[in-house]
C-alpha cells in the first residue's frame, strides 16, 4: 500500500513540476504578427512597436542631409523635411524608390525605437513592402 501511494504522489507531482520551470520567451517578432498601425502612434508610442513588424502608410521623402528615405505623417512634412514626423526607412537600393518621392506609400517592416533622448524618430528595416498608396478617386 505504502509503495503504492508513493507511486502515486511521484506520477502526480511530475505534471506539475514542469510548470515550475521558467518558459523561454523568443523575441517579440518571433510571432510575425503584423501592426496595422498609424505612422503618428508610432511616433507618439515608439516603445510599444520597437522590435514588431509594423504597416504604415506615409509620405515617401528625404529624411536627412544624407538622403535617406523616411516615411512622413504628410506631403507637407516631407516637402518641408519636418523631420519630427517623419521615421526612417533602412533599404538596400534608396535610389530605386527615388522615383516614389513625394507620393503616398505604405511601408511593412521591423520597427526599431529610438534611443532614450534619441534625435530621430526610430526606422524600418527588414522592409517586406513598400509599395504607392492607391487611393480610389470618390469624385463624380
Amino acid at each position: 500500500m505504502k509503495r503504492m501511494l508513493t507511486f502515486a504522489l511521484v506520477i502526480g507531482m511530475s505534471h506539475f513540476v514542469p510548470s515550475l520551470y521558467p518558459q523561454e520567451k523568443g523575441s517579440r517578432s518571433d510571432e510575425r504578427r503584423l501592426h496595422r498601425v498609424s505612422l503618428i502612434r508610432v511616433i507618439a508610442n515608439p516603445g510599444d512597436f520597437d522590435g514588431e513588424h509594423v504597416q504604415v502608410a506615409g509620405c515617401l521623402g528625404d529624411a536627412g542631409l544624407d538622403g535617406a528615405p523616411g516615411i512622413f505623417v504628410s506631403d507637407r512634412d516631407a516637402l518641408n523635411g519636418i523631420l519630427s514626423n517623419a521615421v526612417d526607412l533602412t533599404v538596400r537600393d534608396s535610389n530605386s524608390i527615388r522615383g516614389m518621392y513625394g507620393n503616398y506609400v505604405i511601408v511593412s517592416g521591423l520597427y526599431h525605437a529610438p534611443p532614450p533622448h534619441g534625435d530621430f524618430n526610430g526606422y524600418i528595416d527588414n522592409i517586406l513592402v513598400l509599395r504607392p498608396l492607391h487611393v480610389a478617386n470618390t469624385s463624380k
